[in-house]
């Protein structure tokens, strides 16, 4: 078993919680604290759910950071990322990995056909690895070492990238 054998969407969510643009942080808060998530997707309207952007429990720290009440009446449209990162429903595992080292993030949004359809993290792609002996013992028996100025901060994003991304 490969990562490129790995479907994305045997591994993604399906359900994506959505909200528009035009909802303001303490709306996209009580969603995220509602459904224990991390993320809203950005739409541009409930009815087509195209992705626009997403917010993410980080993106909400920097907003409460500054402590300006006014900020939490603002629309998450002025908050959210951009641009949204996406693959296929056909994309596999590897795809997906690469992606997110490439792009230093830890979500990506699955279509099909232009429509949400799911939502695959940085936690379900360490589930799948955990979950797959092979391709956790091949990465053990790699000669990925640590650059010796290496920083800590960047060490997971670094083992991430060079034990799975080829």
């Amino acid at each position: 078993m490969s990562l490129e054998s790995i479907a994305i969407s045997d591994l993604m969510s399906r359900n994506v919680l959505v909200a528009e643009q035009d909802l303001n942080i303490y709306g996209i808060c009580r969603i995220l604290s509602n459904n224990n998530i991390g993320c809203v997707v950005v739409v541009d309207d409930l009815e087509t759910r195209k992705p626009v952007g997403i917010i993410t429990e980080s993106d909400i720290i920097k907003v409460m950071g500054k402590l300006d009440q006014h900020q939490l009446q603002v629309p998450i449209k002025n908050f959210m990322s951009t641009p949204v990162f996406t693959l296929s429903s056909k994309a596999s595992t590897a795809d997906a990995m690469k992606l997110m080292c490439d792009k230093k993030i830890r979500r990506v949004v699955i279509l099909e056909n232009d429509n949400l359809v799911g939502i695959v993290t940085d936690k379900d792609l360490l589930r799948c690895l955990m979950q797959n002996r092979d391709i956790m013992s091949s990465i053990a028996s790699s000669d990925s070492s640590l650059p010796p100025k290496q920083s800590n901060d960047d060490f997971s994003h670094f083992w991430f990238c060079n034990s799975f991304i080829h």
